[in-house]
């Protein structure tokens, strides 16, 4: 950081020489009556990992628990995404999706998969109407059983 504050000016460039160009001179401000600042913009260089605005900048307006267990809620994810995220997060490779049952007649067909997670298989106990139906059903089925989806009543 310090390498930056004691850097000297540059003294050329494309820059320098576009605005020698326009009439510009040395000691004198921009503008059309030379009344722009004289010192160059002050560069704030940023040299932590946090972003543009971390959680020491946030201050939350209601009171925070922080002994209180916090539970991620993935109601609002496709299961097939969420599931997918999850195995990725705990490392065990990703979702083994297979079709366990297609059946019905030609213009309405069920579908049936189960799903292969860290070697174990879960399965839905009801078939549906279209593949992605069918897969999302499966996911669900994990993350239920796991508890991160809350079951259907």
């Amino acid at each position: 950081m310090d390498q930056f504050n004691r850097a000297a000016p540059v003294k050329g460039g494309i820059g320098m020489a576009l605005l020698q160009k326009m009439g510009w001179q040395q000691g004198t401000g921009l503008g059309k009556n030379n009344e722009g600042g004289l010192e160059p913009l002050a560069l704030d260089f940023k040299m932590d990992r946090k972003g543009l605005s971390s959680q020491d900048e946030y201050r939350p307006s209601k009171k925070v628990y922080l002994n209180a267990p916090v539970k991620k809620d993935l109601s609002g994810k496709h299961p097939v995404s969420a599931l997918v995220e999850l195995c990725n997060k705990r490392r065990w490779g990703s979702p083994d999706f297979q079709m366990v049952h297609e059946g019905g007649p030609d213009h309405k067909k069920n579908f049936l998969f189960k799903v292969i997670v860290n070697g174990v298989e879960y399965q839905p106990s009801v078939a549906s109407q279209n593949k992605k139906n069918a897969k999302a059903a499966a996911a669900t089925a994990v993350l239920q059983e796991m508890g991160l989806v809350p079951r259907d009543t």
